[in-house]
């Protein structure tokens, strides 16, 4: 393990049971770093080999196994992007990682112990409404989206089942929720304990961390739409940028916006 690991704290489980929204509510509240992997998926892209197979043949001419199976060997390629990104970071503060793509067996071997560690999941009837009720573009760009969409559904079943595995293995920590309002209160019984140190001490610039945490998912969000072909459409909520250590409340924008904010210099901050 990295020394300069020791302050992350690793949040994975399956997709679809809150883990990124409530790991950035978790980070605002303490002021820690967020690292989401969602947001720096076609960063990574770009410094990995192209994806060989076809959109059809990856999630339509397919099993379920086989999508995990694909899913786990592309974590497996991108885990060490994700640490190279962690360790340059310039800061003291802690990082609190999250992805679907942690796996046990790639976090095991870089976390500072099993208590900066943990996994949450959840049965299929809650995950797969929401996961609907998000909608996926990769699914409407495939010749049967419904076909899509029940093999994505089926494959997150099958990762689940794998993680409550390969975490008992590994000796790391998994949570099952019966309700996504549980996944914030879990995450802060689980973590919170290791920050008392931190808690206790000046938290530095915490406008920067925002700051960061924002560019990052812009820089995402640019990146879809372009490769969409489509005009950016609908509004997200930002962290708020102020100096304000603990501050929660949303910069709700559109991307061209919030861009335009950028373009002049300007501080993203909530009203």
């Amino acid at each position: 393990m990295t020394a300069a690991l020791e302050r992350v704290l690793w949040l994975g489980g399956m997709s679809g049971v809150g883990k990124t929204t409530a790991a950035r509510l978790f980070a605002h509240r303490h002021d820690l770093r967020l690292y989401s992997l969602d947001a720096h998926t076609y960063e990574h892209a770009a410094r990995l080999p192209p994806e060989p197979s076809t959109l059809d043949e990856l999630w339509v001419d397919t099993t379920p196994a086989a999508l995990a199976d694909w899913f786990e060997e592309k974590a497996r390629e991108r885990f060490p992007l994700v640490v190279e990104d962690l360790l340059a970071i310039d800061d003291e503060a802690p990082i609190i990682v999250d992805g679907p793509q942690l796996l046990p067996e790639l976090v095991a071997p870089v976390a500072s112990s099993s208590a900066h560690v943990l996994y949450v999941v959840a049965p299929s009837e809650l995950q797969q409404p929401l996961v609907r009720r998000r909608g996926s573009d990769l699914a409407t760009r495939t010749r049967d989206p419904e076909r899509a969409r029940v093999n994505r559904l089926a494959r997150d079943a099958e990762l689940a089942e794998r993680l409550r595995v390969d975490a008992a293995s590994h000796g790391l920590p998994l949570v099952e929720i019966a309700d996504v309002t549980e996944t914030l209160p879990t995450i802060e019984r689980h973590f919170e304990p290791l920050l008392a140190t931190w808690m206790a001490a000046p938290h530095g610039d915490v406008a920067a961390r925002r700051r960061d945490e924002n560019e990052a998912r812009l820089r995402q969000w640019r990146a879809h739409v372009e490769s969409m072909g489509v005009e950016p459409v609908g509004e997200v909520d930002l962290a708020c940028e102020c100096e304000t250590p603990g501050c929660v409340a949303p910069y709700t924008a559109g991307l061209l916006d919030a861009e335009t904010a950028r373009e002049r210099g300007e501080a993203l901050l909530a009203h």
